[in-house]
């Protein structure tokens, strides 16, 4: 009967309390879910699902055919999942809105910091954890559950005018974008990525428990040894910063450079000219060896029936980029991702888009001969090694072509000749004098002019105004106040946008096929299904890749590589 006062309703307010055994460690597929809150522009109706459980079937109706508005709806979305099979997929979360329209990376984005932020309404939130598995539930308690309806009702109209208000180049379109009246593009996509999100986190990485505890045994045993005889050897810590440096500068006589306060530096990349030293050789691997085994040990704590949870922040920086934590599923070494591998008669799909920032900045900026090289085919490391060091592309060698990567990522973002210098040393072990910095960087900006015309166009608008702000391909609106973010963000951002769009399209394209996304990293995901299904699973990521590509990159052809494989290491 109650359900009867939405039947005319394009979209609802919910929100769901939940008894668990643990705030600080939820666990979306034993705890459960107490109450479900729903309302409309008028009423709030509260249901207790411990009283009605068999109520879920005409809930699941309701949520999976109208707009859902909630805040930080993922996790109202893994639990409906879980308790109920309930999935709705047309919503509008309040918090990801909040997120978009933030101009502070300090700004917090709770539904109370949000509600008082818009409103000047203090929602008291002493009751969020208070325990929702008792038999009978307090007046308060139930009192609490209805306010958070109400600070949805008031808060969505705001969000949504004010990212209305921004002008966007692409017109929003679609089911989200008719439901809520909501036309900002990269909000709409935002608010479909939701779901779809969720899916992959309840879904979790396949992992392959026994290789993971093997490898775990012998990396442990093998840094105690390794540990042990340094000390002994040489009679200092290896993991004490400032007894290192000492033992290196004055004990070794080695020349470290120094850091920007001036102290000395002993990082892996100061010390990777005396490579060739016995005690530098072995400290790197030391070094080497502890990071491996502090992530083997993050990633067993984190394993359940051989697959492995991590968590994701949908925009985990102002560019959209999302963040991964408990366990970081971003930083897997080449050398960890074997230990990803699906059980007997699944499959991994894993696919990557092929220099795509590189593409995004030649759309983005507009330079011609970058454009250009893409149109046609070419390699563009290779492209820019020829350029610069006057030979023919056929020509170029492996080394060239892993200095051009260097120059290309490092200038299209504006660091200078020093930088660049570190930049190639520390990320892709190149050395390069600082007399050849300064030349790659002239000849850099002589080639591809169309950077340095928008550099020095950034440079002078921020001299004028101290702050900018910039918009990725699709329309995300972020606000800068530094060169570096300012030429950095629109390309990262239209990265994140990507990926994004594709996962969305995945998500459509798919229906009920046995295939799912349980991994993204910046430009990669990462999809498992059926062997059976592989083959039309990896031909519906490589669609919704393209199509998502082509809406953003219009003067530059997008590209990638979708492959089936073993284990994750196998790409």
């Amino acid at each position: 009967e109650s359900l009867k006062d939405f039947e005319k309703d394009k979209y609802i307010f919910l929100d769901t309390e939940v008894a668990v055994k643990s705030f600080k460690d939820i666990d979306f597929f034993q705890d459960k879910v107490r109450l479900v809150q729903i309302g409309n522009r008028e009423k709030t109706y509260i249901y207790d699902m411990f009283r009605i459980p068999e109520f879920s079937k005409h809930l699941k109706k309701l949520l999976e055919s109208k707009g859902v508005v909630g805040h930080n709806l993922k996790f109202d979305i893994k639990f409906l999942k879980t308790n109920f099979d309930i999935f709705p997929q047309i919503v509008f979360d309040t918090m990801i809105a909040s997120q978009l329209l933030s101009e502070n990376e300090r700004e917090k984005h709770s539904l109370q910091a949000v509600t008082y932020r818009l409103t000047d309404d203090e929602l008291d939130k002493t009751q969020q954890s208070s325990a929702w598995g008792l038999r009978n539930l307090s007046k308060e308690q139930i009192d609490y559950a209805a306010k958070d309806v109400q600070a949805l009702r008031d808060i969505f109209p705001i969000l949504r005018d004010r990212l209305n208000n921004i002008k966007t180049p692409h017109k929003a379109t679609g089911i989200i974008h008719e439901t809520f009246s909501l036309d900002n593009a990269a909000a709409v996509v935002e608010m479909a990525f939701v779901p779809q999100l969720a899916l992959i986190e309840l879904t979790g990485m396949p992992v392959d428990e026994k290789v993971l505890k093997d490898q775990l045994q012998k990396v442990s045993s093998d840094y105690q040894r390794m540990y042990i005889d340094f000390v002994r050897k040489y009679g200092v810590d290896p993991f004490s910063p400032h007894k290192i440096t000492y033992w290196l500068s004055t004990k070794l006589g080695l020349k470290l450079p120094k850091t920007q306060k001036g102290s000395l530096s002993s990082q892996d990349s100061a010390l990777r000219k005396y490579i060739d030293r016995e005690e530098v050789k072995q400290l790197v691997e030391i070094r080497s060896t502890k990071k491996i085994l502090d992530k083997l040990k993050e990633l067993s704590s984190h394993t359940k029936n051989g697959r492995i949870y991590s968590e994701f922040k949908q925009i985990g920086a102002p560019t959209g980029r999302m963040a991964s934590s408990r366990p970081n599923l971003q930083n897997i070494t080449r050398e960890l991702r074997k230990l990803f591998k699906t059980p007997e008669g699944r499959s991994l799909i894993v696919a990557d888009y092929s220099q795509i920032e590189l593409r995004i900045a030649a759309e983005y900026v507009g330079d011609n001969t970058m454009i250009k090289a893409f149109s046609e085919g070419k390699d563009l490391h290779k492209f820019t090694a020829s350029l610069i060091l006057g030979k023919p592309y056929e020509d170029v060698t492996k080394e060239e072509r892993q200095m051009a990567k260097a120059i290309n990522f490092g200038l299209i973002y504006g660091i200078s000749p020093k930088s660049l210098m570190e930049y190639a040393r520390n990320n892709y072990s190149i050395d390069i004098s600082m007399k050849e910095a300064q030349k790659f960087h002239e000849r850099f900006f002589e080639v591809y002019s169309g950077f340095k015309n928008w550099h020095d166009r950034v440079k002078q608008d921020l001299s004028k105004k101290h702050s900018l702000v910039v918009y990725s391909l699709l329309g995300r609106r972020m606000v800068v106040h530094r060169f570096t973010e300012a030429v950095n963000f629109p390309i990262q951002a239209t990265g994140s946008d990507l990926l994004k769009m594709a996962v969305v399209f995945f998500g459509k394209l798919k229906n009920d096929l046995d295939a799912q996304i349980v991994n993204l990293v910046h430009d990669e995901i990462i999809v498992e299904s059926s062997e059976e299904n592989s083959q039309k699973a990896k031909e519906i990521l490589s669609q919704s890749m393209l199509k998502a590509g082509k809406i953003l990159l219009r003067k530059v052809p997008v590209e990638f590589e979708v492959e089936i494989v073993g284990t994750w290491a196998d790409k």
